[in-house]
């Protein structure tokens, strides 16, 4: 079958941009953003790409009917066709034994080229994505008929053309058009010409592209060498006169196509595209009407888009290694474009023979490949010319070294001896580099999954072992801020660049993730938190520091600078009990801020003492202002105040052991887990106390309160200063919700009004009342995922005690050399739980698409490989 435009689908080429720059797209163009594939001698696309440079041959001896004395020796061979990630795609274990290893290699290169292009390919889930794959011979048809434990009920679709291309619509839940073609040596481009089509009429958002070919049985090889289509040397010997034929060729590829508004990358624009039923390769035709055949095609072509074809800087010809068939080739390229210049010529076939109907698409991924190093690899075994017109007028140049180009029009021949004709113009898109546009204070925190945990640590260690390139890196973080089911590994690297301009790895994970969806709570620690310099490093953070500034300006009107107080080294800054809950609020707020930013969404809110104003703020009742001036009026209020003199000190025992030995006049102020308490009251009872639970072998210290006995009967004198601040500042209390657990309030006066809004009367309470932290925090799910915001982790110790099924991360560390570093950490480890934070958020946002010399990335793409199948 093939494809023509009816007059329903014509294409209004004036709306074709003429340019290749990005600032000139319309958005509406046709462009390829990911390629895959394998090739002979090629595992993945960066070594295909090596082994073209270094004109490398890819063609090997083989086994096939040595005893036969006309059976070719040579061919390209693929490897790994046994593999298969059955479990990955959700493809039964029946189904997997019966399916052409060209299906099962084009899922795993369809996942390969969306991933190439900056894409989770889940984000194409009930899309219009199209797929379209060209094939011909599929001998695992025969071996799956005639092979006794081979036969099943599963062989007709495991061996059916056309579940290639549906089983991957399938698995990504497509909701458009899904087939195969078999065009012979033009299926996989009349396919691109197809998909081209399809995209431009609307009839398909994107699509991807395949080609696939398979040589698994002799007798196709000794048929075609009958048919004076294969060379006995192993020497696909393009445009070269005593060309005396091809090599078969395995090849396995696959190429995204994307409107360019929606690309994140751009190897090149489609620019036009053209099948035509031509002279059938078997009639008796000469070869002056085949060439005139040709030159009528190409003319067509390019009136239709009123483009010169002397504009046209290359052309990626047919070439099949048939001497007759490449001079006439020759001479229609050099009679239609090279009548003014020469014309440069080649193809990918000298390199790696005839991969029949995925040679389209091997030249398409050559091209690609040029268009981002700017060069033409090589042809290789191309030693005698032919004695044509073209040749000796100069109008046809074989490219035989890597050579540079302009990045401009270049096209693709494809001929079948079905009588197939196709060609394809591609268009150059050229992006500079900018190494100083993406300039950021922070190091690159890059979070992966894959596979299994060698999938995460061989993305890691190539990202450790590359200089540090931001829009690669955006890619990255496009891909993996959704979960890929049936992902069984995460991890994450924070890279950085020294004074040499060398990466350096600062911290890097990776570990099992089982696949489960775990609550996340935001737990807010209170006083004991701070410490000098605290907010220094994390003012580097965009987001974070917008925070503090939005805390300045509100607090500023107070007297109160509070950049100079989380970022003053001064350790005495602290003694002053309104510096305290002002810079731990600001701190909290900015973290949450930044939280925020990366999507990530708290299901719980807990908070201990101070923390609770946080809650508010977390869970919305707060803004940032209100937030603040409510820490700032609880310091206020507490300054204001005459209190006696008192202490605070922490026990290694629960409430329930400690309420028996309290004496009358300290108060239990804290109940933080079955092991660990804190008793206020006057300074000398609680120190006499402390002494004496020393003598009896109990942990007790005395912590920094300002003298203060908070959470006690004696704070009780600072409520109406308090009542009076708040009032001012929540003239509207907002319901909380369900998210936020109490811990100032007994659970079983949780439906008292007082409990139900983040009022003046709810955070006076908080203040004078005990905190419930043990009693609230046995809400918690045991597989939450604890996040601690504060400026230091300071429940880390009971909650790993009392919450150890939990993973329980503190974003911050007293003392850290470097709190941004500890801070991404903690948001890599927090992925690690399975949460998908955005991290590009973090840093300049990359305009796309990126820039053409990025890398590729199919490469990175590792399967579980376990099984033969």
């Amino acid at each position: 079958m093939f494809y023509q435009s009816g007059e329903n689908d014509k294409v209004n080429f004036d709306d074709v941009s003429s340019h290749s720059s990005p600032e000139y797209f319309t958005g509406n163009e046709i462009v390829i953003s990911g390629i895959s594939g394998i090739f002979p001698e090629s595992e993945n696309v960066q070594k295909f790409m090596e082994n073209l440079y270094n004109k490398v041959d890819m063609v090997v001896p083989v086994d096939f009917f040595q005893d036969l004395l006309e059976m070719p020796r040579h061919q390209g061979k693929v490897s790994g066709l046994e593999k298969f990630d059955a479990q990955f795609f959700r493809v039964t274990f029946n189904q997997s034994s019966a399916m052409d290893p060209m299906a099962r290699k084009l899922m795993e290169l369809a996942y390969s080229a969306i991933f190439d292009a900056g894409i989770n390919p889940l984000d194409f889930n009930g899309q219009k994505l199209g797929v379209f794959v060209g094939t011909n011979h599929l001998d695992t048809l025969d071996v799956f008929l005639y092979e006794g434990e081979n036969r099943s009920s599963f062989y007709v679709s495991g061996s059916s053309k056309t579940m290639m291309p549906n089983r991957i619509s399938y698995w990504i839940d497509s909701k458009a058009a899904s087939y195969s073609a078999d065009m012979a040596c033009a299926g996989s481009l009349a396919c691109l010409e197809h998909a081209y089509h399809s995209i431009i009429t609307g009839q398909c958002d994107a699509a991807i592209v395949g080609g696939s070919n398979v040589c698994l049985l002799a007798e196709p090889f000794v048929n075609m060498k009958r048919a004076g289509l294969l060379c006995m040397d192993g020497k696909t010997k393009c445009f070269d006169k005593n060309g005396d034929g091809y090599v078969r060729s395995e090849a396995i590829n696959v190429i995204l196509l994307q409107k360019a508004k929606d690309a994140k990358r751009i190897y090149s624009q489609v620019y036009y595209s053209k099948v035509q039923q031509g002279l059938k390769q078997g009639e008796e035709i000469s070869p002056k009407r085949r060439i005139d055949h040709m030159k009528n095609f190409f003319e067509e072509c390019y009136s239709d888009i009123n483009v010169s074809p002397q504009d046209v800087e290359y052309i990626e010809a047919n070439a099949s290694g048939i001497a007759e068939a490449d001079a006439n080739e020759m001479e229609a390229i050099g009679s239609v474009f090279g009548e003014k210049l020469p014309v440069k010529i080649g193809s990918v076939r000298s390199n790696m023979g005839n991969s029949e109907s995925a040679s389209g698409l091997c030249a398409v991924i050559k091209l690609c490949l040029a268009y981002q190093s700017g060069k033409i690899p090589g042809n290789i075994n191309y030693t005698e010319p032919h004695d044509i017109p073209s040749i000796r007028e100069k109008k046809v140049e074989v490219v035989t070294d890597t050579t540079s180009f302009k990045r401009g029009l270049v096209a693709i021949n494809g001929f079948s001896y079905t009588g197939v004709d196709v060609h394809v113009v591609l268009k150059g898109h050229y992006k500079p580099k900018d190494k100083k546009k993406y300039s950021t204070n922070i190091p690159y925190l890059v979070t992966v999954s894959g596979r299994q945990e060698e999938c995460v640590d061989k993305i890691l260690k190539h990202l450790e072992t590359q200089a540090v390139d931001p829009e690669l890196i955006g890619l990255l973080h496009n891909i993996f801020q959704t979960n890929t089911p049936n992902h069984t590994s995460r991890g994450f690297t924070i890279l950085d660049v020294n004074d040499k301009g060398e990466t350096v790895c600062l911290a890097k994970s990776s570990s099992y993730y089982p696949g489960e969806t775990r609550p996340v709570c935001f737990m807010y620690s209170g006083m004991g938190s701070q410490w000098p310099g605290m907010g220094t490093d994390l003012m580097r953070i965009p987001t974070f520091r917008k925070a503090i500034m939005r805390c300045h300006e509100a607090l500023a009107p107070k007297g109160i600078d509070i950049v100079k107080i989380i970022t003053d080294n001064d350790k005495h800054i602290f003694d002053n009990i309104l510096h305290c809950f002002v810079g731990i609020s600001a701190i909290q707020i900015g973290l949450t801020d930044v939280l925020t930013e990366l999507g990530i969404v708290p299901d719980i809110i807990i908070g201990h003492s101070l923390g609770e104003t946080q809650c508010a703020y977390a869970d919305g009742c707060f803004t940032t202002e209100e937030t603040i001036l409510t820490s700032y009026s609880r310091g206020f209020a507490c300054t204001e105040t005459d209190f006696i003199h008192g202490a605070m000190a922490a026990v290694g025992m629960g409430f329930s052991g400690i309420i028996k030995l309290v004496p009358p006049e300290i108060d239990i102020a804290c109940h933080n887990s079955n092991e660990s308490s804190t008793i206020s009251g006057p300074a000398e009872a609680v120190t006499k106390f402390v002494k004496e639970l020393h003598g009896r072998g109990i942990f007790a210290k005395e912590v920094p309160s300002c003298g203060i006995s908070f959470h006690s009967r004696y704070t009780a004198v600072a409520g109406p200063k308090l009542m009076s601040c708040l009032k001012d500042i929540i003239n509207s209390p907002q319901q909380r919700s369900d998210k936020w657990l109490c811990t100032s309030i007994p659970k079983e006066r949780w439906n008292d009004p007082i409990a139900k809004y983040s009022s003046p009367d709810y955070h006076v309470n908080n203040l004078l009342s005990p905190v419930y932290f043990e009693e609230t925090s046995k809400m918690l799910p045991v597989n939450a995922v604890i996040i601690e915001i504060a400026p230091h982790g300071l429940l880390q110790a009971i909650m790993k005690r009392s919450h150890s099924e939990c993973d329980n991360i503190p974003l911050t560390k007293r003392g850290t050399d470097d709190s941004v570093t500890f801070l991404l950490q903690a948001i890599g480890k927090i992925y690690e739980t399975g949460v998908n934070p955005k991290v590009a958020e973090l840093y300049p946002k990359i305009e796309y698409p990126v820039s053409t010399e990025t890398p590729l990335l199919s490469h990175f793409v590792e399967w579980e490989h376990s099984e033969n199948w």
